[in-house]
């Protein structure tokens, strides 16, 4: 017969041997509460002793709670974990602080090839742009276009400078023709030679300022062609009204001269081909602007 509660089930709660086991020579223990009721199932491999009441002993709560403290202790001993974690957290700590020269170097490069990559990745779509710009746009900096007041200044400037070039080629070529007139010899004329020489350095200044401006050739051919098909048309009034103007004793064979080589069509010669430069610096002008405007939309 149990002095155990059968109502309080013992929940994996096995008594020690060494506490149950009485030694030799010592008094009979206590009856112990642990002793499972009759069906129910045992977890423990010890095998399970009733252990029979003795004549007084009654305070079975006692006994309980005592056994309940001495086996409470037994699956408490934290200390042991902690000082084992401890142990472990110091190789632990250690091992980082050992690897962390080296995790820096090799996260050192990571971080580089991570941005060189962005702007290698960026570099080939613009490479192929860069190289259709040099061909398509070969000077770094777009040419700057003339406005109106360069316009009116160029015609000015034509208007003055290819009057001026052709007169003194006329000039001079007349009195070369003056230096013959008698008969030809071997004889040259210095001063002519040297006013055809700088008429034709006016006239080629002229047509190098159609780059800055066409207006400037256009004018000064446009004013020269009217002139030199005016003599050329209307020989006798255009002597007549240049013999008016410049009748001088001095130099009246050198103007004779020079209005012969204007009704003979110098003059128009030169006025024209002066105006066909500055009709085809407007034209290249504006062929360009729209291939640059044709090459910029369809640039690939």
């Amino acid at each position: 017969m149990s002095t155990s509660d059968p109502n309080r089930p013992s929940v994996d709660e096995t008594p020690d041997a060494s506490a149950t086991s009485p030694a030799p020579g010592s008094p009979a223990p206590t009856p112990s509460a642990a002793t499972t009721p009759a069906g129910a199932p045992t977890t423990s491999t010890t095998p399970t002793t009733a252990t029979t009441p003795t004549s007084g002993t009654t305070s079975e709560p006692s006994t309980d709670t005592g056994r309940h403290a001495v086996v409470r202790p037994a699956p408490t001993p934290p200390p042991e974990p902690d000082a084992a974690r401890t142990e472990t957290f110091t190789p632990a700590s250690a091992a980082p602080a050992s690897a962390a020269p080296t995790s820096p170097a090799t996260a050192a490069p990571a971080p580089g090839p991570a941005t060189t990559a962005q702007p290698a990745t960026s570099t080939p779509p613009s490479a192929p742009r860069t190289d259709g710009d040099e061909t398509l746009f070969p000077a770094p900096n777009a040419p700057r276009s003339t406005s109106f007041g360069a316009h009116v200044l160029g015609a000015i400037l034509g208007l003055l400078l290819a009057p001026a070039g052709v007169g003194l080629v006329l000039v001079g070529q007349a009195r070369i023709l003056e230096a013959q007139v008698d008969g030809w010899d071997a004889s040259t004329e210095v001063l002519g030679i040297v006013l055809v020489s700088i008429g034709l350095l006016l006239l080629g200044l002229v047509a190098l300022l159609g780059i800055w401006s066409a207006a400037v050739p256009i004018a000064g051919g446009t004013l020269l062609t009217a002139v030199g098909g005016f003599y050329l048309f209307a020989p006798s009034v255009a002597r007549a009204q240049t013999l008016a103007v410049l009748d001088d004793t001095g130099w009246r064979l050198t103007v004779t001269q020079v209005t012969v080589a204007g009704t003979s069509g110098t003059l128009l010669v030169a006025g024209f081909l002066v105006l066909l430069v500055g009709v085809v610096a407007a034209v290249a002008r504006r062929r360009g602007v729209h291939l640059g405007e044709f090459r910029e939309r369809h640039r690939v």
